[in-house]
């Protein structure tokens, strides 16, 4: 069976004739086939974009790559030079050839590879038409020969003429030899698997992820519907298993009963992202701001004098509002006193929701049973945040979140590169940026910087701009800026791309807090993640 990219489709969602295809393909070819579905591309005409896609990209190490075009339809023809498409709805003519289309998209993919790889592309290449729903029993012109053509009568034997139209190719490129080394064809399948992750970035998002997450919101709407039979309740989830969207949803149900929520976590940016997300219509603040905003001036005092933040006794000298519902989101990172101090805001009757992942205690805090709930927590599985790449990278290097499954989306590999010098890891930033933003079109909104130091104690404490963009690390609303994060700062958000630069020394000893924060940095990326390790000879502690 090959394996698919993306491993599985939402049947009935797609134009049958891919549909018919994909499946197809995936029960007959064998395990050596890597079947790419719908991955887009662009190319500059007279300086202008033109945006295309390549209905199927099969790749096979023993020979090279195929692009394919797909028409369904009952039949084609052409008439006065251009290619009609006949369906039930009687026909329409198409913009160009298929088989140019499918040419297109071969000679992309091929420049693609010799760019990013600075090689000669020494496999096979090539491209095909195929028409699953009728036979085309004659060359249609001159530049669409059976030799490219896949039919009816090939459908139940696909391998076959796959390979056949692969020796077509070599027959007619002289030059080709055996295809990529076993390194490079690693190389070629995240490469490809690189261009999709682009196309998602870039705005031009991929249909099967967003039904995927139409799926995943069923599944959370049934969680919901479950939790109205707990009035207090935990929810256990690794990194991107949904928790915060779940508690953002159940905020809305709440609305639109006329009760009074409220929407409470550690992290002062992930209170400000929900508070946008539900259009300030909802208390939601981060702990410590939620608490001088009742206490005012004695919360201060309360510190100052004790060197720690603990409000409950405080509590009992103001008055405060009560709600229907609270959701505690990231409750890892709230202490014994602080989950007590929640149970104060509650009526009789109302919820509670504590969603954490103790894989994320990057405070190392335990609020022991102060919530007062007394059930077995629900457990989600299912990573809907990283691709499967990222997530497994993640595990990998910090032998945390274990539980939680990936998604289908595989993505890129993460890129890792190792520096000892701070002006390579400046220019390798630049190169990266200047790609994304000035090549690929990606927007500058989708990046951020991450690091397991503050900016001045990291290495671009002397760096303002990189890419042509300025750092910024105020949180501005400036769209023309690269941001700049810390990893407790960012915590329990996400970024389509994050360079993250992790600043070590030699022989460090990999402890639980350093895995800890390994495991929040790693799963912030969302389908780009390059990992920068910039080693220094000594220790330096971040205050």
């Amino acid at each position: 069976m090959a394996i698919m990219h993306p491993a599985n489709l939402l049947e009935g969602t797609h134009v049958h004739s891919e549909e018919k295809f994909y499946y197809a393909l995936k029960e007959q070819l064998n395990d050596k086939y890597h079947v790419f579905y719908s991955v887009r591309w662009y190319t500059l005409v007279n300086g202008v974009r033109e945006d295309s896609e390549c209905d199927f990209l099969i790749f096979n190490p023993d020979y090279g790559f195929l692009c394919i075009e797909v028409k369904g339809g009952n039949g084609i023809s052409i008439k006065d030079g251009e290619w009609e498409l006949s369906d039930s709805y009687g026909g329409r003519i198409l913009e160009k050839s298929p088989y140019e289309q499918a040419e297109q998209s071969m000679r992309f993919f091929k420049k693609y590879f010799e760019d990013e790889m600075e090689t000669q592309f020494t496999g096979i290449y090539g491209s095909a038409v195929a028409f699953p729903n009728y036979t085309i029993n004659a060359p249609l012109t001159t530049d669409s020969p059976l030799e490219r053509t896949i039919d009816l009568n090939d459908m139940n034997n696909l391998q076959k003429r796959i390979v056949e139209i692969f020796q077509y190719f070599r027959g007619h490129r002289r030059g080709t030899t055996a295809f990529l080394a076993p390194e490079n064809q690693k190389k070629f399948i995240n490469l490809i698997n690189r261009r999709i992750a682009l196309s998602i970035a870039a705005g031009a998002l991929i249909e099967d992820r967003n039904r995927e997450l139409k799926e995943i919101n069923h599944v959370q709407d049934a969680i919901i519907d479950l939790l109205s039979h707990y009035s207090r309740a935990f929810l256990v989830g690794g990194a991107g298993t949904g928790k915060t969207w779940i508690g953002i949803k159940k905020i809305k149900r709440c609305l639109q009963e006329g009760l009074k929520p409220l929407y409470l976590c550690y992290n002062k940016a992930l209170a400000e992202k929900v508070r946008k997300i539900l259009e300030y219509k909802v208390d939601c603040y981060n702990f410590d701001a939620f608490m001088y905003r009742l206490l005012q001036s004695k919360a201060k005092e309360a510190q100052e004098r004790s060197g720690c933040k603990e409000y409950s006794a405080l509590l009992d000298t103001v008055q405060y509002d009560k709600y229907d519902l609270i959701i505690v989101d990231e409750g890892q990172d709230f202490t014994e006193d602080w989950a007590y101090c929640i149970n104060l805001f509650l009526n009789e009757d109302s919820a509670l929701y504590v969603m954490f992942d103790e894989s994320q205690n990057i405070f190392q805090r335990n609020f022991a049973k102060k919530f007062f709930i007394d059930n077995p927590p629900f457990v989600l599985r299912y990573n809907i945040r990283n691709t499967a790449n990222i997530y497994e990278f993640a595990k990998e290097q910090s032998g945390l979140g274990l539980d939680t499954l990936s998604n289908q989306i595989e993505g890129v590999a993460p890129e890792i590169k190792c520096f000892n010098r701070k002006e390579r890891l400046v220019a390798y930033i630049d190169s990266i940026i200047h790609k994304l933003v000035d090549k690929e079109g990606v927007s500058k909104d989708k990046i951020v910087i991450l690091s397991d130091r503050r900016k001045e104690n990291s290495v671009l404490s002397d760096v303002d701009i990189v890419g042509g963009f300025p750092i910024d690390e105020l949180y501005s609303d400036s769209g023309d800026v690269i941001p700049f994060r810390t990893i407790q700062g960012f915590k329990g958000l996400e970024s389509d791309i994050v360079i993250f630069i992790r600043h070590t020394y030699k022989n460090e000893a990999k402890t639980e807090r350093i895995r800890t924060l390994l495991y929040t940095a790693l799963t912030r990326a969302r389908f780009f993640l390059y990992c920068l390790d910039y080693e220094e000879a000594t220790q330096k502690i971040d205050a």
